[in-house]
Formats: structure tokens, sequence, C-alpha cells
């Protein structure tokens, strides 16, 4: 599902990521394929020579106007020369006009480290953390920009923390990037290997969710479907941890989908639409 919301839906648009083979997870690229595909016919109009109109923007407007998508503004053709017109540079008109984009944030807080504004910095990664929240990569990346600040270590920390509170497949591509929360989060020491990581990294999460189960309050409430795609989380979790390949667990995260008769995502799990 897509886990920037609550809500387990077919009509939330899927993420766009990059992944590996082998790896962990995934690093977010976009919410979904429109704001990929407009952010692109934006940059394509940006780099064009004299504001020509580009076959590329040509292609993506084909089909808009129609009053197909839900979605008004991303259902408008592109007007060649907008990026221009708004007088930002087409970094701002994105984010501004498209919708967010974690390597556009993280450019943004990073320039803005680079004049040496601490404030205008966070604030940028904050946003990031806001407009795309339930990816541990924007966390990830928030505890490290807190790191390269002083007197940030404990809020650093926490960010790190942070992570292991979403689907640990949304940390990002690599193993190192789970070693990098672990570090962070005062879980781990840089000097051990991985396995020892992912051993401290199992046992920290475990006596948290050992003190969320606890608190009765927080389990009422939830709806079959919601407890069936927590659970399936926490097998792919489980498989993070472990290094077992994603291949081998398709059958038990499509399981616990069929039970509440999510037969559309367990289809999708198990490679069989």
């Amino acid at each position: 599902r897509n886990p920037s919301t609550e809500e387990s839906d077919k009509n939330f648009p899927w993420p766009i990521v990059e992944t590996k083979l082998g790896g962990p997870g995934f690093k977010l690229l976009a919410l979904n394929s429109e704001h990929l595909m407009r952010r692109i016919a934006c940059e394509s109009d940006d780099e064009a020579v004299g504001g020509e109109t580009t076959e590329l923007v040509a292609m993506y407007n084909d089909g808009l106007g129609e009053g197909k998508m839900s979605d008004a503004l991303l259902d408008a053709p592109y007007q060649v020369g907008s990026v221009a017109s708004l007088g930002y540079g087409v970094d701002k008109y994105t984010l501004l006009r498209v919708g967010p984009f974690p390597d556009l944030y993280q450019a943004m807080a990073e320039q803005h480290q680079a004049k040496g504004d601490e404030q205008s910095s966070l604030i940028a990664a904050e946003a990031n953390n806001k407009k795309l929240s339930g990816f541990g990569s924007t966390f990830l990346y928030y505890a490290k920009l807190l790191d390269s600040f002083p007197n940030r270590r404990e809020e650093s920390r926490d960010a790190a923390r942070m992570c292991l509170r979403l689907p640990l497949a949304t940390i990002g591509i690599s193993y190192e990037d789970l070693k990098d929360v672990a570090v962070l989060g005062e879980i781990a020491d840089k000097s051990d290997d991985m396995s020892v990581v992912l051993d401290k990294l199992n046992e920290f999460i475990a006596k948290v969710r050992e003190a969320e189960q606890d608190d009765e309050q927080g389990q009422q409430g939830k709806t079959p479907e919601q407890a069936a795609f927590e659970e399936a989380s926490l097998v792919i979790d489980e498989a993070v941890l472990s290094k077992t390949p994603f291949s081998t667990i398709r059958g038990d995260v499509a399981e616990k989908l069929r039970s509440v008769k999510r037969n559309d995502f367990a289809d999708f799990v198990e490679n069989t639409v």
C-alpha cells in the first residue's frame, strides 16, 4: 500500500520508488506517477531552447483537460512557459505547482545549510517529513542533517529512531541506510558489522512493540483491515531484519490481505495481476 496514507485503498496512487536486487527496501522518488510525469514536463520546458514547445510536453498534455482525473490541478494541461512566468526556477515551481519531491526538499535544505542558515535548512527538511509522512528515508535525512549541526545530537537520535516506527522498507535501498539509523539512533556503534547492527535493531524494535502492545488504548478502534495490513507490514519488517528475500514472503503477506478480502492487494503482492 501507499505508506503515506493510513487508508488501505486502491484509490490512493502508488508511490514511485527506486530499488535494487537484494536490498532491504526502496528510495522514494515521487508520491505518484502523475507528479513525476508533470515534473519531467516542467523540467523539459525549462530546458527548451527559446521556450519552444517540446515534443515531451506535448506528449504529456495528450489526454489532459478531459476531466478523467480527480485532481483538477493535475488534469489541467501544462502551459509552456509556466516555469519562467513564476520566476522562481524549476525546482521551486515544481514544489509549489506540482507536488512534493524528497530530492528537491533536500536540495533546498542543503542550499540553506551552505549559506549558514541553520533554521531555514531544518525548516525545509521538516517540510519534507510533513509532506512525505510515512517514509523512513525522509526522517533518516533529517537525522543526518541535525547531526551535522552543533548541539543537535539528541534531536538527531530521536529523528533516527522515528524511522523504526515506520515500515523498515521505506528507510532506503541499502543496508547501510539501516546502519545509519542504528548509529544515529544510538542503538549500534559504527564499528559493529552488519549482522550485529541488525540484531541490535531487532532487539530495540521488539522492545518498542512490546511497550506499544501493553498500551491497550492504542490497540482499540482498529478495523480488521487495518490490523491485517499491520500484520503484513510486520512480516516485511522481519524479512528486512533477517535479510530474507522478499520473494519468499509473498505468500504470507498475501494470505493476511486475503483474510480481510483485499484480494486486489493480495494479487498484486503475489504478482498475479
